[in-house]
């Protein structure tokens, strides 16, 4: 019965990347109970116990990050703590250093960079020796964003060399299951939305397009993000900008967003059409502005949390 829960646990991680946090929460958080009973009252030696712990720690990791996709932060901060204690009982430093790196994701968002910051350079200080090129991608990847937040500049360019060594080294069968999204479109984006961070925005339009360019139709809430990233971009002031494109960048997430419950999503929407309203007079944006206000997810949400 534990050697099912792999599959399991990767089939609720496929359901988030199409369905959105909101969808998955009740169903993970009901199976991390169910892997909780199973450590509290059933009987088994001490390689079925690690694993186990291993579920468990997945698990946790995975409604942290359904209850963040869905606006609960404090829950998320809740099962990412479970998640992190599950891993110690496991002894599997790499997926803690995964725990640790999303908790450092939803500082950053929640305006706590500099919280961030300290998280990742943590993780990475005891991650020394051990070469897992998709875990150092995701934690460079989390680590540009939070210097761009904080305006390290020196900082970014110094660990974008890094995270691109990583994506180089990257070898698909042998990397953690659980870091399967992290691939060179995802990771070209992060830079990418690091470099919107700093106000690059030249720049930042011309990487959010290549790694958008990467994507195939498997991820639809990453792209939904940097796609709205990428036309937030080309709405700003410079030789980028393009507000017919930008207007034509921001339907594209909502049409690939109209089947996810991802409050998350829905508010980094709503703060590009607030954006693009001082621009209502553009025939392009003003056309656009009415589908994305009829089309979009915030219709069906309640109160949203606001990014930044």
């Amino acid at each position: 019965m534990v050697c099912q829960l792999t599959a399991m646990i990767a089939e609720l991680r496929k359901m988030d990347d199409v369905a959105g946090g909101g969808s998955v929460l009740s169903l993970a958080q009901h199976e991390f109970s169910w892997v909780a009973g199973l450590l509290d009252q059933a009987v088994y030696d001490d390689r079925t116990g690690r694993m186990l712990f291993v579920a468990l720690a997945e698990l946790g990791q995975l409604c942290g990050w359904a209850a963040y996709d869905a606006g609960h932060h404090a829950l998320a901060q809740r099962y990412y703590v479970a998640a992190l204690r599950a891993t110690h009982s496991a002894d599997d430093r790499p997926l803690g250093a995964h725990v640790l790196s999303c908790m450092a994701e939803q500082a950053a968002r929640q305006g706590q960079p500099a919280e961030a910051v300290t998280l990742i350079e943590t993780v990475l200080a005891g991650m020394r020796g051990q070469q897992i090129p998709s875990l150092l991608a995701e934690l460079y990847g989390r680590q540009v964003y939070a210097f761009a937040t904080v305006g390290d500049v020196p900082g970014c360019a110094a660990v974008i060399s890094k995270l691109g060594t990583q994506i180089e080294r990257l070898t698909p069968g042998a990397e953690p299951s659980w870091l399967y999204w992290v691939n060179p479109a995802h990771m070209t984006c992060e830079v990418g939305n690091a470099l919107r961070q700093l106000g690059h925005t030249e720049q930042a339009a011309v990487v959010l397009k290549n790694g958008i360019a990467m994507y195939d139709d498997s991820l639809p809430v990453g792209q939904a993000g940097y796609l709205i990233a990428l036309a937030d971009v080309r709405a700003r002031p410079g030789k980028q900008r393009d507000l017919d494109v930008a207007a034509s960048h921001g339907m594209e997430p909502i049409q690939l967003t109209e089947t996810l419950d991802s409050p998350r999503l829905a508010g980094l929407i709503r703060d590009l059409y607030h954006h693009m309203t001082p621009h209502a007079k553009v025939p392009a944006v003003a056309c656009r502005s009415v589908r994305i206000e009829r089309r979009s997810p915030l219709r069906h949400c309640g109160p949203l949390v606001e990014y930044k």
